[in-house]
């Protein structure tokens, strides 16, 4: 198998985000590039959830590509191709992966399984995707929505206007269409459940990163609109990353370097067992 997990710690993971989306997305996005720099990639490699591929372009930039990747969304999957990280990508449900009994060394998805209804329906197919011994990585927000939905109800009754405070109707589980929001120990049994093996589990992100993403959510939906329109998040690219992505970088920096992780944020790695 190949090992694709080569150090890359002078790369700045948050610029390089910042340049291609907002704030909400990008911090986060880039504390779990980095900390998913040093995982056991083995070729082959399936990406499920891939979406745009932004985040896999930016974790396996100068390094290397993944094998395949899913995703259900057909538009998704278009700007997906123009990234040029995935060799093969198919329009296909993570309950319902189109490969082989085997066909995988190695499964990744970042940001899907919290979004998940059934989220066992993942971990099986997964499962038979994956060569034996082979490991599934995976993000995933732990916290429990009310502490999501206090942090944020405070923060739009304080600052936010009522249409706005109407149209996310105070729920951030929702907001976020978070399905599946459970503890470490909940996905440990569920991943036992079916058959894999914790191997190597981190938490992530600091409460006051977690804080700020929620706060400068409401700066999405102008980007998704952009995206939408644009293809992209950013609607004047060259100018954003001369002028923002250098203010924004400034003032993020400490919070991406912070190492105190004391949010509930978590990597896990899992490998399958017989």
């Amino acid at each position: 198998m190949i090992n694709t997990a080569a150090e890359n710690n002078k790369f700045d993971y948050l610029k390089a985000y910042l340049k291609n989306a907002p704030v909400c997305l990008a911090l986060m996005r880039a504390i779990e590039c980095r900390i998913m720099e040093k995982v056991p990639f083995c070729h082959p490699i399936l990406d499920i959830g891939c979406g745009d591929g932004l985040f896999t372009s930016i974790l396996f930039k100068n390094r290397d590509f993944v094998d395949c990747a899913i995703d259900i969304s057909d538009s998704e999957v278009d700007l997906c191709y123009k990234k040029g990280v995935h060799r093969e990508i198919k329009v296909a449900s993570a309950e319902d992966i189109p490969y082989q009994d085997k066909s995988f060394n190695f499964v990744m998805a970042n940001d899907l399984m919290a979004h998940a209804r059934n989220p066992e329906n993942i971990l099986a197919e997964t499962w038979r995707v994956l060569g034996d011994g082979g490991l599934f990585c995976f993000t995933v927000p732990t916290l429990l929505p009310k502490f999501h939905s206090n942090l944020f109800t405070e923060f739009i009754k304080k600052y936010a206007n009522w249409n706005i405070l109407n149209f996310f109707n105070h729920n951030i589980s929702a907001y976020f269409r978070m399905n599946s929001i459970y503890n470490f120990r909940k996905w440990d049994i569920m991943l036992k459940d079916s058959g894999f093996k914790v191997v190597h589990h981190k938490k992530y992100a600091s409460l006051t990163a977690i804080a700020v993403q929620l706060m400068t959510s409401f700066y999405m939906c102008e980007a998704v609109a952009y995206k939408k329109a644009l293809g992209r998040y950013i609607p004047f690219p060259d100018l954003h990353e001369k002028i923002v992505t250098p203010i924004t970088s400034w003032l993020l920096k400490s919070l991406y370097d912070d190492g105190s992780f004391e949010g509930e944020n978590y990597m896990i790695l899992a490998r399958k067992i017989s």
